[in-house]
This record gives C-alpha cells, structure tokens and sequence, in this order.
C-alpha cells in the first residue's frame, strides 16, 4: 500500500498492531524475515567504498546464522539474560551481527568511537558492560587504543572481542571475533532468545558529544515496531536497496538503516567503516547507485548538500525511487534541487533515539512538502502544547500554533537507564520531544527548532531556521546555521555561520545584505557572519550548534576584551559546557601587566575585565597562566 496521507495512515491502523507484526521480539522479527528470503542478499559490504571495490555478499540465510553465532559466542562466555554487550565498531557486516546478536537475548550496547576515551569509558560503566568489541586498526585506526584503555580501567569486563586483523594473533583475554564464531553453530542457539516485548534489547547513548550522555532503554516492543512502521510507511516492496553511510552507533544507522529494511527483507548496502565520512563514498556515490540497482539513498541534509555538488556523469539513477533524509531539517532549496538535478525526491523524516527512528515520514504517495517532517507514523499519536514553567502541560495547541511536541506509542522507548533523566522527558504519559512545532490542516508536522535553540532577543523569540531558510535561497550557500550570541542588551542577538559552495566567493557582507532584503522579521536578520571552510558536525553529520554558540561567544568576548590585549595581556577565551552554569567563557591570561608584579597587577586586571563584560548573561572566570 503507498502511503498518501494521513488518510492512509488511519485506514492502515484499523488493523490492530499486534496483528500487523509478525513477531514480538528482534529475534522472531529478523528471523521470519531471513526465512522468507532464504539466498536473497541481505547485506552487500563495499569494503573501500569505491563504485568499483570488491563486494562480500551476505544471503539472509548468512546473515541468520551469523547472528546465531554471535549470540551463542556470548552465551560461551558466560553472558546471563540482560548482560550488557558493548560495541566500538565502525560500519561493517560484523557490527551488525554483534548487535542483533546481543539483542538475542543479553543488551546490545552501539558507542561512538569517536568519543573521548574518558567519555567511553564512562558510558561502559554506567552501561555495566560485560564484554567489549572492538575493532583492528586495519578497520579503522584508533579504535583499538581505546579499547585498551577501556580494559586498563574497567577490570570487571569478562571478555574482549576483537573483529578484524586477519592473520594477526591476539593474546589473550582478547578474543579473535573469526575464530572464535567459527566453533558456534549457525543453525539453532544455545539458549532462550528473550520473548517480553518489554524487555531491553539494546542501549543507545544521547546527548550530544560533550559531557557524559545519557542511555537511553530501546525494547524488542520499540525495534519490531519501528521496523513495521518505517518499512511501511517508506517503501514496503521487497526489492528495495537501500545505500546505509550512517555509523552504527546512532538510529539512523542502526535502526532505519538496518532493523527496519532487514526485517522487511530488503537488501542494505554497507558504505565501508568510514560511511559518508569516506571521501570515495561521496566522490562515487551515483555510480554506487547506479552498480546496486539502489531504490533508496539515504543521507542527512548536509551529506545531501555536498552530494549536489558531485557530478552525476551520467550515472543511470533510474532505479532510485527516492531519497531519506532526516537528523535536520531539510532546507527547501536543497530538497528542490534534489527532485531538478537526480530526477527523484527526497522524503523527509523525523525521529530520534528515544523513539527508536523515524515516527513521521512524508508519504511517497504524496506531493514534496519541502520543509516538512511529514506525517505521524501508523499506531503513534503526535501532540502540541504549551508547557507551563514546572513542565507540565498547560494546554494544547491547536492547528497551526507552535508549541513542544509530545509523542505517546509503541516506538517511545523505555525510559533512561539512569531514571533521574526521566523526569524531564516523559510528561504526563507523553514523550517530550524538546522540539519546538506546528501541525498543518492535513497532520503533518513542521519543525521549527529545538526549544532550546531559540534565540531570544529582548524578549522576541526568533526561530533559527527562518534565518537559515532564507540563507539557503542564496546559490553560494551550501550549508547554514543560526545561533544565538550573548550579548549586554539584548541577551542574544542572532549570528549565522555559513559554508560556501565550491568556487562560491559571496563576502560576508554581501550574504548579510541579501538576509536582510529577504527575511521575514527584521529583529531575526543576523548581527554577524562568518564564513567558514567546514561545520562542525555530529558523528551523523548533523550541524553541531552547541560548537558554533561556543565560538560566536568566543568571538564576541575576544573583541571586548582587545583593549587589554592592546596593553600587552596575552588573553585567550575558551567558550563550552559546565557541570553547574551550562555554559561559561574561560578568560586565560597568559601574561602579567608589563613592569607590574603580577599579583599587585591581578586585582586591577580583573576588575578592567569585570567591567568590560558588565551585562553580558554568560559567566565568566579567569585562570592565570
């Protein structure tokens, strides 16, 4: 059935979910499919992510019993029901057969190995981890090193796993990953698979990449439903090829990437460890496509920008049905470029890891909505209010108003492992989102910015995105981001960060002038622009906007405080996260007053800086150096 609109959506949830699904838990779900599908390809690895690199085929037979060897690998090591099974890997074949394995019947535990070593390490004991697996630098280098350290620290982990390095001995503890799931039967395991949909199947972290973050509880319930309902909703037909670049750590990855098309027995390209981040995954992404028969490419909204920028050359694209996107919102420009330049369109998603992926998708069945997240998926309800200030509801939003948005269903997860968390994110039996929305006349839901990511300018609320939107229409822009800077008078006044296209030569200025012709609401016109080479970005590739506040900040107190560096001062201003205020500036000075002592020219220097930064809402304090 091709989904056109909510319509569909609620015909489709006349039939009970209990009905709809085939299974209960990730093992019946994953294991109905590869019965069905038998010698079908489930897994195509491209190892260097190259169009003509050697490709390892994984049928769904291969790929059942490898996941049966993975768990019965752990049962061998002594794992119990609910052990946790942590995994520092890349993208790749044998990730995928570690975590549905301990989803079995222990805890799948995905980690960004892109962390710090010390956030690893933590995030492994919250977890309480009982095994680790790690992968050979011949995999992807510095991921070992890590694992090391994690071991040092972490005495009571029983086993360590490492996938990778073939023809390497290792010493033991550690545990060749080839070997070791060689002597596991693939026909049947070695224990009970775990059968409460309640249950926990795996712990994903969130939270962003500073400070420690939080574990958020999936459920067999949440995975077998989230691959129902995002198969259905997108593409239910089982020759889909869907290209996964998205890291395994992450929902994108691992859920919309994985659960949901391997449970539907659809086929998913593996776009080496490195996924979009491999500079030969983008630079041959069409004829990728083009060599797989893909149907669906999926890819946040900045991969989407730099991949326009990729000739097609005369790449065949007929077999691409449509595009995902997802993590942001899709700029209308860059979704209409899409649907002129490729030939087919971009359905956008929304989701997150408390809901275990995608809970609205546009319908392919249905006109492009540029802007939009589209509509609620089968069995969930959405709903907008206005929180009062202890984070109670106060009142529903109706129609066209934008409030917080709430999700109540099946996907919304388990709560957090650390249940302090979830006082702030479940309100009254719904799911708070922290996102900020609107639903239009036919249901579908517009995304105006995280609720935390306003920007108040003496008292007037202004949207990032209106600023962003308008940044997107300029034919030089290729990414953009809106962000609050502090300021004496105002509390924050808006700046843009802005990354050019290849040969784009707009200035600063000029790009600023264009907003301000164009933008809506005269206060939401930025202060100030920078241009820059690359974004920061998450390890999905979303535009990380904590970092661009810490550097608008920096920037700001830097220039009010060049009196003093004009005296002689060596000042550096260090703009990020504290435990106690959320955010603060770090005003080292590297020097002492000329022809002063320094601590007879300490108190002076700190009174000049307390004055200079009088108003500003940001803390400060000052280490001498």
């Amino acid at each position: 059935m091709l989904m056109r609109g909510l319509a569909d959506i609620e015909a489709w949830e006349r039939v009970p979910l209990e009905q709809r699904l085939k299974a209960a838990n990730v093992y019946e779900a994953l294991a109905a499919a590869a019965e069905a599908s038998g010698d079908k390809p489930a897994i195509h690895w491209l190892a260097d992510g190259s169009a003509e690199g050697p490709v390892v085929t994984y049928s769904y037979a291969d790929f059942l019993a490898a996941i049966r060897r993975s768990a019965n690998l752990f049962h061998s090591l002594g794992l119990a029901a609910g052990d946790v099974v942590s995994l520092l890997l890349p993208i790749g074949p044998e990730t995928f057969f570690c975590l549905f394995g301990a989803e079995i019947a222990f805890v799948a535990n995905p980690i960004n190995p892109f962390l710090a070593t010390e956030h690893i390490i933590a995030i492994l004991r919250q977890a309480g981890t009982k095994v680790l697996i790690g992968c050979d630098a011949a995999l992807q280098p510095g991921i070992w090193e890590k694992v090391e350290a994690a071991r040092a620290a972490l005495p009571e982990i029983k086993a360590v796993i490492r996938i990778g390095g073939t023809g390497r001995s290792v010493k033991p503890p550690v545990i060749d990953y080839a070997a070791a799931v060689a002597e596991q039967p693939g026909d049947r395991l070695l224990m009970p698979h775990t059968r409460d949909p309640k249950a926990v199947a795996a712990l994903f972290h969130t939270g962003g990449t500073t400070g420690l973050p939080k574990l958020a509880r999936h459920t067999h319930q949440g995975a077998v439903t989230q691959g129902h309902t995002n198969s259905v909703i997108a593409d239910p037909a089982a020759d889909a090829v869907m290209l996964n670049g998205l890291p395994p750590f992450h929902v994108g990855g691992t859920m919309c990437g994985g659960m949901a098309p391997l449970t539907s027995g659809q086929t998913v390209v593996l776009l080496s460890p490195l996924g979009m981040r491999n500079p030969a995954v983008v630079r041959d992404y069409w004829r990728i496509a083009e060599r797989f028969k893909a149907t669906a490419l999926g890819a946040v909204p900045t991969s989407w920008a730099a991949l326009l920028t990729v000739p097609v050359a005369g790449a065949d694209l007929s077999h691409v049905r449509f595009g995902l996107t997802g993590g942001s919102s899709l700029p209308a420009e860059i979704g209409q470029a899409v649907e002129r330049k490729l030939g087919f369109r971009i359905i956008e998603g929304y989701g997150m890891t408390e809901l275990h992926g995608y809970v609205t998708m546009t319908p392919p069945g249905a006109p492009s909505r540029f802007g939009s997240a589209g509509v609620r998926a089968p069995y969930h309800e959405v709903l907008i209010v206005k929180l009062k200030a202890d984070g109670t509801i106060e009142r529903t939003c109706p129609t066209g108003e934008i409030g917080v948005v709430l999700w109540r269903g099946p996907q919304v997860f388990g709560g957090y492992l650390d249940p302090k968390h979830d006082r702030d994110a479940l309100v009254e039996g719904w799911l708070n989102s922290g996102d900020l929305g609107r639903l239009d006349e036919d249901g579908y839901l517009w995304l105006t910015g995280r609720a935390k990511d306003l920007i108040i300018r003496g008292g007037h609320n202004i949207d990032p995105q209106m600023i962003e939107d308008v940044l997107y229409q300029h034919p030089e822009v290729e990414t953009a981001a809106a962000v609050g800077r502090p300021d004496r008078y105002a509390g924050e006044i808006p700046v843009a960060f802005v990354q050019l296209k290849p040969g784009g030569s707009i200035t600063a200025e000029a790009l600023q002038a264009f907003v301000r012709e164009h933008i809506p609401e005269r206060a939401a016109a930025p202060a100030e622009i920078f241009l820059t080479q690359s974004m920061p970005v998450t390890a999905v590739g979303k535009i990380f906007k904590p970092q661009l506040r810490y550097l608008a900040a920096e920037t700001a107190f830097s220039r009010d405080l060049a009196p003093l560096a004009a005296e002689g001062l060596a000042i550096a201003v260090t703009v990020g996260p504290h435990d106690r205020h959320g955010t603060q500036a770090l005003i080292r000075i590297r020097s002492a007053v000329p022809d002063r002592p320094a601590v007879e020219g300490r108190p002076a220097v700190e009174s000049r800086i307390a004055d200079l930064l009088a108003g500003y809402p940001l803390r400060h304090e000052i280490a001498w150096e």
